[in-house]
């Protein structure tokens, strides 16, 4: 869903029985942050004066003794958190000085608009049409140590060729070999059902898949 205004937002708040409001943002490293609102004390003053939250936690934004700004949702963003119990409206949100109520100059988010402005009022275009390519790997386990006497790493996964044995994984003969997963089909694809809800969810918050494949 998209909103426009405050009062659409209330409204589909009461028909669907919101009760959280999650508002993310990202910090200077590309990390996702969130705090959370109950839906019942959302009121217009947050999408106007925004909410505080403590940046000094947040590395390169504040120091501790001056650490408060404040988030405002963008109302276009609001998409329903699927993964919650409670129902809950994810939105994203610009980081904003706590005092002057200006943007805050290393917001991430702030630097793209400003991006975009640029943009078009240099007429080199007048849209940026972005595609990232999401990938990722999915481990069955993976535990490490950094020590001052010793350090290691340990990674695990059903598909790999170590486990054609009979053991935790309940091998059947159908594994990956070395570097032959680009485009693996089942059964040697075991995850396709997993890559597959998450293109669902994904164009549910209105973002189109071109395509998902193994790798």
């Amino acid at each position: 869903m998209m909103f426009s205004t405050f009062n659409e937002l209330k409204t589909y708040i009461s028909a669907n029985n919101i009760e959280m409001l999650d508002l993310k943002f990202t910090d200077l490293f590309g990390r996702l942050r969130h705090l959370t609102v109950p839906a019942s004390n959302v009121s217009e003053d947050l999408f106007t004066r925004g909410e505080g939250f403590d940046a000094s936690n947040a590395m390169g934004f504040k120091a501790l003794e001056s650490g408060d700004m404040v988030i405002i949702p963008d109302l276009s963003t609001a998409v329903k958190d699927p993964f919650w119990e409670l129902p809950t409206l994810s939105m994203i949100c610009s980081i904003f000085e706590s005092d002057t109520r200006k943007p805050f100059s290393r917001d991430p988010r702030v630097i793209t608009e400003k991006a975009l402005r640029y943009l078009k009022n240099t007429g080199i275009a007048d849209r940026a049409m972005w595609g990232p390519e999401f990938e990722f790997y999915i481990f069955d386990k993976v535990s490490y140590i950094s020590d001052i006497n010793r350090t290691s790493y340990f990674v695990d996964s059903c598909e790999a060729d170590w486990n054609t044995l009979e053991g935790e994984h309940h091998a059947t003969g159908h594994k990956i070999p070395h570097h032959g997963g680009y485009h693996a089909a089942p059964p040697l694809d075991d995850l396709y059902n997993d890559r597959a809800e998450m293109v669902k969810l994904i164009e549910e918050s209105r973002i189109p898949v071109k395509y998902h494949h193994h790798e």
